[in-house]
């Protein structure tokens, strides 16, 4: 094991050494000697040598050792090449109460996979459901110690996976072990409805959204409302405003946070309208823009199947709601599937940090200062 520096530079701070020293000098010559007359008549004598003393001088070597402790301090001492412990045992949570892993006498305490690496305890077990599983094994590899095996106990489903592939920079020992009931999962997300505003009663577009509600809705008689201009959408239906005009301030504020379809033939506003989908000959099918506080989808083609054929495409339905209600990615996979490979860089070795022990240093030779300046002898002496 070896203290190192992270921030040498700031020993710079030592020049502050100066300080104690300049002011014990001045405290020296404080009390000068006042001649008067009557000395006069004596015969003068050389005067002796003046030599460097200080007064006080242990107060001014615990001052001096304060300040080296601060500018110490500020460069952030580590203590590199500690002992590390040979195995770590990690647990997900879900695992089953009677799969936990005993603690052995001398042994690391197992701690859970959750933010902290908090010891493994069933009364402060973690959430099931909490954080990315596949973040928390890479904080893992990056936490623990170069040479530390890992050993992660995972019941055979895991909640929190965000999709993507674990590589770590060392081997892992995955053990799949009996898990805890699963909670119930969410109700399902139902497609939505559609509530028309300002569209003629014979316009083509009226039968392509009346087939896209039925295809999200088939047996609900209300997927399609075609709604008066003084109606509010319902909470659980899209707003679609088709009319000529700009929709009005009072469907956009009734669809705040929500998503607003809006026909080819509402005028193209000021702002900055994003490209989403293109035909097979590359003109824009969908374009997307931020209209206040509301998402605004636009058609950029006329909606007539005699001139948009995509509309007659079967997956038409699914790829509009995607754009309007995007599906949430599943969080729910596999432990064997999950099973992290290798090939990653190794992490540098963390170092521990010593600026707390090192702060407690400093105060108590702070205490010690002040004990000794203001100590009853010290002032009997000025």
């Amino acid at each position: 094991m070896s203290v190192g520096l992270l921030a040498p530079a700031a020993l710079a701070a030592l020049i502050a050494l100066l300080l104690p020293l300049l002011l014990h000098l001045a405290r020296r010559d404080a009390t000068r000697p006042t001649p008067f007359a009557a000395l006069r008549w004596l015969r003068e004598r050389p005067k002796p040598r003046r030599r460097l003393r200080f007064d006080d001088w242990p107060l001014l070597l615990v001052r001096l050792l304060l300040l080296a402790l601060l500018a110490v301090w500020l460069a952030w001492p580590v203590l590199h090449g500690e002992t590390a412990p040979a195995r770590w045992t990690i647990v997900a949570p879900g695992v089953a109460d009677e799969a936990l892993p005993r603690t052995e006498d001398g042994a690391p305490a197992p701690r859970w996979l959750a933010p902290g690496f908090p010891e493994v305890s069933r009364e402060s077990a973690p959430a099931r459901n909490g954080a990315s599983v596949a973040s928390l094994l890479r904080e893992l590899d990056m936490t623990a110690p170069a040479g530390t095996a890992l050993t992660v106990l995972v019941p055979d489903t895991i909640d929190g996976a965000d999709g993507g592939r674990v590589v770590l920079s060392r081997p892992v020992d995955w053990r799949i072990v009996a898990g805890s009931e699963p909670g119930t999962d969410a109700s399902p997300i139902l497609p939505p409805r559609l509530d028309v505003f300002g569209i003629a009663a014979d316009d083509p577009a009226l039968r392509v959204l009346r087939a896209v509600a039925r295809a999200w809705r088939p047996d609900d008689a209300d997927a399609l409302r075609i709604a008066n201009g003084d109606e509010a959408p319902r909470a659980d239906a899209i707003a679609v405003w088709w009319g000529h005009t700009a929709p009005p301030a009072a469907l956009r504020t009734e669809t705040a946070g929500r998503v607003l379809l809006l026909g080819p033939d509402v005028p193209r506003e000021e702002i900055d309208w994003q490209s989403l989908q293109q035909d097979a000959n590359g003109a824009a099918v969908f374009e997307r823009a931020v209209c206040g506080e509301a998402t605004c989808v636009r058609f950029a083609q006329a909606v007539d199947p005699a001139t948009m054929p995509l509309v007659l495409d079967p997956e038409f339905p699914s790829r509009l709601r995607e754009l309007l209600q995007p599906l949430p990615a599943p969080q729910r996979i596999a432990a064997t599937d999950l099973a992290p490979s290798t090939g990653a860089d190794a992490w540098p070795p963390t170092p521990r940090d010593l600026r707390p022990w090192w702060a407690l240093l400093v105060a108590l030779a702070f205490a010690l200062e002040r004990w000794m300046a203001a100590a009853p002898r010290r002032n009997r002496a000025a």
